[in-house]
C-alpha cells in the first residue's frame, strides 16, 4: 500500500473514533507510521482536502454500484418501486461493509461528518460525487409527487441522516456478538433497515405537520 492510501485509511479510522476535529494532520502521518511529518500537507493539502479525498474514494466505489442497481431497477420497469430505490440507497454502502474490513471505518466517519458543527455535509458533498444518490431523490420525487415538495426533502434528508448513524449501530452489534462468538445476521438488519426507510418515507403527513406547513405558506 502506497503512502498516500494509508494515510486515507488511518485518517478515516481516527476520524470515525475522534470526530473530524480529533486528530491533527501530524497524528494522523504519525499514527500511519510515516516519518515525514508533513506527508499528509504533501498529499492532501490541508484537513478539508483529507476529508475530500476519503469521500471521493469510498464514493467512487458506492456510487458505482447504486447507479448499476438503478440501471437494473429501470431495465426492470420499477421506477415506482420506493423499496427498491430504498435498496439502492441503502445496499451499496451495506455491501461495503460486508466485504471490506475497513468498510465500518468509512459508516463511522460519515457519521463524525454529521456531528461537527463547523462542517456543513451537504455543501461539501454539493453533487460531486454522488449523482446515483441524485437520481433516487428524482425518482422519489415522481413516486411521492403528492407530498410537499419540503417535507419530501426532509424525511429524505431525515433518513439518509438516520440511516447511516442505524447502519453504524448495526455493525457495532455485529461486532459484539462476534466476540461473544454469536451468529449476526447482517442481510436481515439491512433489510429491516431499507424496510424502516420506507415506512418514514411514506408515513401519513400528520394534522400538526401539515398546519404548521400551511401556517409558514399563509404568512
Amino acid at each position: 500500500m502506497d503512502t498516500r492510501d494509508l494515510l486515507l485509511i488511518t485518517a478515516e479510522r481516527l476520524y470515525g473514533e475522534r470526530g473530524l476535529n480529533g486528530a491533527s494532520l501530524r497524528e494522523i502521518v504519525r499514527e500511519a507510521g510515516q516519518r515525514n511529518a508533513s506527508a499528509a500537507h504533501y498529499h492532501f493539502g490541508s484537513r478539508e482536502g483529507l476529508i475530500e479525498a476519503i469521500f471521493a474514494k469510498r464514493m467512487s466505489t458506492i456510487d458505482a454500484r447504486r447507479m448499476e442497481m438503478l440501471d437494473k431497477l429501470e431495465k426492470d420497469g420499477r421506477r415506482g418501486d420506493i423499496r427498491a430505490i430504498a435498496e439502492c440507497v441503502t445496499w451499496p454502502i451495506g455491501e461495503l461493509m460486508l466485504k471490506d474490513g475497513d468498510g465500518a471505518s468509512y459508516i463511522r466517519f460519515l457519521t463524525q461528518m454529521f456531528l461537527t458543527s463547523d462542517f456543513d455535509v451537504e455543501d461539501f458533498v454539493g453533487g460531486r460525487w454522488n449523482p446515483g444518490m441524485k437520481r433516487c431523490f428524482s425518482l422519489l420525487e415522481e413516486i411521492l409527487s403528492d407530498m410537499p415538495a419540503a417535507i419530501r426533502r426532509q424525511r429524505f434528508l431525515l433518513v439518509m441522516h438516520a440511516g447511516t448513524f442505524s447502519l453504524a449501530d448495526i455493525d457495532t452489534a455485529r461486532r459484539r456478538l462476534e466476540a461473544e462468538g454469536k451468529p449476526f445476521d447482517m442481510e436481515r438488519a439491512l433489510n429491516n433497515l431499507i424496510d424502516t426507510w420506507v415506512g418514514a418515507m411514506t408515513a401519513p403527513i400528520s394534522q400538526e405537520t401539515e398546519a404548521r406547513l400551511n401556517g409558514r405558506a399563509a404568512a
